[in-house]
C-alpha cells in the first residue's frame, strides 16, 4: 500500500513535468497541441493525486504517513498536493481559451507546466536537499512566466525585483539546512522531525537555523518590506496570476508548517515571524481599501492575506494556517480568473443608498451579536483559550468580519425578516469558521506541532496589537468620511493609495543595482554589444 501511494504521489509532478519537454520551439509552433497536452495530462495528475490522497486518509492509524525515497507524504503533504493539483489543472484549461490566439502561448503551456510541477515537487518532498532545489526550480520557473511579455518595462521591473528577492531567500534556506545538518546530523524529514521533538545540544544554531527558515518564509509569501513586487507583476497574463496567487505565493506558509516541530523549538523566531506577520497583515488590509484596480486589490489582499497566515505560524494555529491557505488559494484564484467579469456584475449589482445619521447603537448592537455569535460557537466545539490560543484569537478577529456584515444589514431601511436573514447568514459563517478549525485540527495533530500556550508578557502585548489593529481597520472601513473627507484625511488616502512608497523605494535600489550589473558585464565584455 506505501509503494503504491508513493508511485502515485510521484508521477503527479512528473505527469506535470512531461508536458513541458517539448522545446519551446516546437510548443510555439504547435500550441494547439501543447495546450491539449497539458489539459490532458494535468487531469491525470489530478486523479494521481486524489488517488494518493485517499490511501493517505483511509489509513485509521497514526501517523499515516510514507517516507521513501526522498518522499515524505502525510497527511499535510498529500493535501497541498491535490490542491495544487486542481488549481493547476483549472488554470491551465482556462489558458488555452485565455490566450488563444497569442503566438506565445504554446510556450506559456511549457513553463506553466513545469513551474507547478516544481511546486508539486517540493510539497511532497522527504529530503531538505530536494526540497529546497524544488524550492529554487518554482521561482525560475515563475520568472520565465513572469516575463512572458518582456517588452513590458513594468514585467521587467518586477521580475527583476522578485528574481533578487528570491536569490535571498534561497540563501537563508540553504544555511539552514547547514546548520540543521550540524545540529541533527540528517536532513531527511522523517528523521529531522523525531529528532527535533528531542533535547538538542546546540541550541544556538538551532535559533539560527530556525530565524533562517522563518526568513525564506517571509521572502517566500511576499511579507514586509518585501511584499512590493507583488503588486506590480500584474503586466503577467492572468493565469499567471491566478496561479502566484493561489499556490505559489503559499509556498513559505507551507515551510513553516512542514518545519513545525523545528520552530517550536525556537519560540524567538516564531515571535518574529507573528511580529512580520501583523504588520504585513494590517499594511495590506489598509492598502488594499484604497486601490481603484481589481488586480491591485486582489494583490494586496494577498498580501494581508499572507501576513495574517504567518501570524497564524507566528502563535502556533498550524492547522489553522493550513486552513487558511487552502481556503485562500480557492478563493484567490477564483477571484483572479473572473476578475475580468467584476465591472459587468458591479452594474448588474444594485443596493439600496444607506440610510443617513445612524445612530452609533447600531454598531454596538452589531458588535455585541457578533460577539455572542462567535462566543456561542466556540463553545459548541469545545474551543477555549487556553487550550487553542491561536484559533480562538483568528475567531476574535472573525467577530469583527461579522459586525461589519452585521452593521451593512442594519445600513438599509430593512424589517426583521432582512435582519433575522443577517443573522442566520452571520450564525452559519461562525459555526462552519469553527467546524473546519476543528476538523483541520484533529486532522493534521499527527502531523504537525502542537499549540504552543500564551504565558509570555510578549504574547499579551502581542495579541492586544493584533486585535486593536483589526478593529482600528474595521473602524476605518465604516467610518472613513470618503472623497468629501477633510485635508487629513485626502492626504492620508493618498499615501496608503501608494503603499506609503515602499515600493517605490524598492524600485530605485532595485534599477540602481540592476544599471551597475550592466555596467560590470559591459565593463568585462570589453564593450563589445551582442
Amino acid at each position: 500500500m506505501t509503494s503504491l501511494i508513493s508511485y502515485l504521489a510521484v508521477s503527479t509532478p512528473l505527469l506535470l513535468f512531461l508536458s513541458g519537454t517539448p522545446s519551446s520551439a516546437w510548443a510555439t509552433r504547435h500550441p494547439q497541441q501543447m495546450g491539449k497536452l497539458c489539459g490532458t495530462l494535468s487531469i491525470m495528475a489530478v486523479l494521481t493525486a486524489g488517488l494518493s490522497g485517499v490511501g493517505i486518509f483511509s489509513q485509521a492509524s497514526l501517523p499515516a504517513s510514507v517516507a521513501d525515497n526522498g518522499l515524505y507524504i502525510d497527511r499535510l503533504s498529500v493535501m497541498m498536493l491535490m490542491l495544487v493539483a486542481f488549481i493547476g489543472a483549472v488554470v491551465i484549461r482556462y489558458s488555452r481559451h485565455y490566450l488563444d490566439g497569442d503566438p506565445g502561448q504554446g510556450r506559456f503551456f511549457k513553463w506553466l507546466a513545469w513551474t507547478i510541477a516544481a511546486v508539486m515537487t517540493l510539497v511532497i518532498a522527504g529530503h531538505f536537499i530536494l526540497f529546497v532545489l524544488a524550492w529554487i526550480l518554482t521561482s525560475l520557473c515563475l520568472h520565465k512566466l513572469l516575463l512572458f511579455y518582456p517588452e513590458r518595462q513594468g514585467a521587467r521591473i518586477a521580475a527583476r525585483k522578485k528574481f533578487i528577492f528570491s536569490r535571498l531567500g534561497d540563501g537563508a534556506l540553504i544555511l539552514a539546512g547547514i546548520w540543521l545538518y550540524q545540529v541533527f546530523g540528517t536532513l531527511e524529514f522523517k528523521d529531522l522531525f523525531a529528532l527535533a521533538d528531542q533535547p538538542v545540544a546546540d541550541t544556538g544554531l538551532l535559533n539560527a537555523a530556525a530565524f533562517a527558515l522563518v526568513i525564506g518564509a517571509i521572502i517566500k509569501s511576499a511579507q514586509f518590506p518585501f511584499h512590493s513586487w507583488l503588486p506590480e507583476v500584474m503586466e503577467t497574463p492572468t493565469p499567471v496570476s491566478a496561479l502566484m496567487h493561489a499556490g505559489i505565493i503559499n509556498a513559505g506558509g507551507f515551510l513553516v508548517i512542514r518545519m513545525s516541530h523545528i520552530l517550536v523549538q525556537a519560540p524567538a523566531a516564531l515571535h518574529l515571524l507573528a511580529v512580520i506577520g501583523t504588520i504585513t497583515a494590517l499594511f495590506g488590509s489598509l492598502v488594499m481599501l484604497t486601490q481603484t484596480s481589481i488586480k491591485k486589490s486582489l494583490a494586496f489582499s494577498t498580501v494581508g492575506q499572507m501576513g495574517f497566515m504567518m501570524l497564524q505560524c507566528g502563535l502556533g494555529a498550524f492547522s489553522s494556517a493550513m486552513l487558511h491557505i487552502v481556503a485562500h488559494a480557492l478563493y484567490k484564484a477564483h477571484a483572479f480568473l473572473s476578475s475580468g467579469s467584476v465591472v459587468d456584475i458591479a452594474r448588474a449589482a444594485w443596493a439600496p443608498a444607506p440610510r443617513d445619521h445612524r445612530h452609533p447603537g447600531e454598531l454596538l448592537l452589531a458588535f455585541i451579536a457578533a460577539l455572542a455569535l462567535t462566543v456561542g460557537s466556540a463553545g459548541l466545539f469545545d474551543l477555549t483559550f487556553r487550550e487553542e490560543p491561536g484559533i480562538v484569537l483568528l475567531g476574535a478577529i472573525l467577530q469583527m468580519a461579522l459586525t461589519y456584515l452585521l452593521w451593512n444589514a442594519l445600513a438599509h431601511q430593512t424589517g426583521p425578516a432582512q435582519i433575522g436573514k443577517a443573522l442566520m447568514v452571520a450564525a452559519g459563517v461562525s459555526l462552519l469558521y469553527f467546524a473546519l478549525q476543528t476538523g483541520f485540527l484533529h486532522l493534521l495533530r499527527a502531523d504537525i506541532a502542537g499549540q504552543m500556550p500564551i504565558d509570555s508578557l510578549f504574547d499579551s502585548v502581542l495579541l492586544t496589537i493584533v486585535l486593536a489593529g483589526f478593529f482600528t481597520i474595521l473602524m476605518l472601513q465604516i467610518q472613513y468620511p470618503g472623497p468629501a473627507a477633510a485635508k487629513v484625511w485626502q492626504a492620508a488616502y493618498v499615501h496608503i493609495y501608494n503603499g506609503f512608497y515602499i515600493s517605490t523605494l524598492a524600485n530605485r535600489m532595485i534599477q540602481r543595482y540592476g544599471s551597475k550589473s550592466v555596467s560590470l558585464s559591459h565593463r568585462h565584455s570589453g564593450g563589445m554589444q551582442p
